[in-house]
């Protein structure tokens, strides 16, 4: 028995036919991380068109609105956000009601922007005049016509990627501007419905 192992041995050591394929040896990793990193980017764009389309699910929702916009209203929205794009951590949500006025006598554009209104869920701070004139003097505001009104929704989603492949952690940030469709003026908030005294109230919402 001990001769019959030592001759396969031998033959074995003197066998020269096949060949381990070194290639695939070496090009397996690479091919491994290439298929994550598609993966990894694959998922960061499918979830920032998940929460682009929330936004704009939010901003379609807000424009068609009639009657005053309450504190349940925007907590049901934010609920609605952080349902559409199944985020594991907190989304922020700011609503705000903006509006152009151009008051100058020789009718030269030298117009301001003004908040009516401004709410948030999810700790992105409310809206003031101060930023929304940041956002005038860096071109992020449609041009406006004055005394129009329109409704600006802003989410934040954070995002971590499933595997470490050098693409850190970041926020998806949507900035959705909307017309109201049914209340021209402006959709309320409560009874804020009155700003620089033209009326911002909805059609049939009252005062």
């Amino acid at each position: 028995m001990l001769t019959f192992i030592k001759s396969k041995f031998r033959r074995f050591r003197r066998e020269e036919e096949g060949a381990m394929v070194v290639e695939a040896m070496i090009m397996f990793p690479t091919l491994f991380a290439a298929v994550i990193a598609t993966f990894v980017f694959f998922d960061a764009f499918r979830n920032q068109s998940i929460n682009l389309k929330a936004a704009y699910t939010i901003s379609d929702a807000l424009s068609r609105e009639d009657h005053y916009i309450t504190n349940l209203y925007i907590t049901n929205a934010w609920r609605v956000h952080r349902f559409l794009t199944n985020s594991e951590t907190l989304t922020k949500l700011r609503v705000t009601l903006i509006q152009y006025v151009d008051d100058t006598a020789d009718g030269t554009d030298n117009g301001e922007y003004f908040v009516v209104w401004s709410r948030q869920k999810g700790g992105a701070g409310t809206l003031n005049n101060s930023g929304l004139r940041q956002m005038g003097g860096n071109n992020e505001i449609p041009v406006m016509p004055s005394g129009e009104a329109l409704i600006l929704v802003q989410t934040w989603v954070d995002y971590a990627p499933s595997f470490s492949i050098g693409l850190g952690s970041f926020t998806f940030e949507n900035t959705i501007f909307t017309r109201p469709r049914f209340a021209p003026n402006g959709i309320c908030y409560d009874h804020n419905g009155v700003q620089n005294g033209s009326e911002l109230c909805p059609v049939g919402g009252g005062a």
